[in-house]
């Protein structure tokens, strides 16, 4: 495929952002650029950027829009000299990186689509209670729609199937919270740039990465 539209992924926790965007950028090549994993890169290179986020990140403290902003730019434009698309998941976050991101077309980078995957609160708290992680190998199961032959072990190293800390009811609805305060506005930011596009994310990853093919 050629001139592939660059894309944003909106949606709460729990509605596949992280999954579809693996398997667009399998499928066609894209750069999946999520934020925590530009912040890893940095630090691993030691670049001065990385450096910075690590005395932040190690102090416990959140990393500020001038930094997150930078970090993004630069990989972005890099990008860019490589003719690379590109999908963002996890950033923008707030209004003030979206407006940033808009001024990055004096840079000749350009935001073609917002696709936004809907989940109700009542799915995500179903989907990612019910959700399970190998310890060992990382492989993701789901007792209901994404089981391992017993329910137990992982298909692929026999551990024993773990649930993530954070996929507890009380830390999911406060995660979907945090979403509606921070994030929800994004929704109504791009929906009055025609550039918002919604799909229905509580169905299985195959369907919903079908439904947003046809959106390239």
């Amino acid at each position: 495929m050629i001139n592939k539209p660059n894309l944003i992924f909106l949606g709460p926790p729990g509605a596949g952002k992280g999954t579809l965007a693996k398997m667009l950028a399998k499928e066609f090549s894209y750069f999946h650029l999520s934020t925590g994993d530009i912040f890893r890169q940095e630090i691993k290179n030691e670049t001065d950027l990385g450096k910075q986020v690590k005395n932040l990140l190690d102090s416990g403290i959140y990393v500020p829009d001038n930094i997150t902003n930078l970090i993004v730019k630069n990989k972005l434009i890099e990008l860019k000299k490589e003719n690379k698309s590109f999908i963002l998941d996890g950033y923008p976050r707030t209004i003030d990186q979206a407006n940033f991101l808009i001024k990055l077309k004096e840079d000749s980078i350009e935001i073609d689509k917002v696709i936004l995957l809907n989940i109700t609160e009542k799915q995500i708290v179903e989907r990612l209670t019910k959700r399970r992680m190998c310890p060992n190998c990382k492989k993701i199961y789901h007792l209901v729609t994404k089981p391992s032959k017993d329910n137990i072990h992982c298909d692929n190293c026999n551990a024993v199937l773990v649930k993530r800390s954070d996929d507890n009811e009380d830390v999911v609805t406060k995660r979907i919270q945090v979403y509606s305060t921070q994030t929800e506005p994004l929704i109504n930011y791009y929906k009055e740039k025609n550039m918002l596009y919604e799909i229905d994310a509580f169905r299985s990853a195959k369907d919903v990465f079908e439904s947003i093919k046809k959106l390239l």
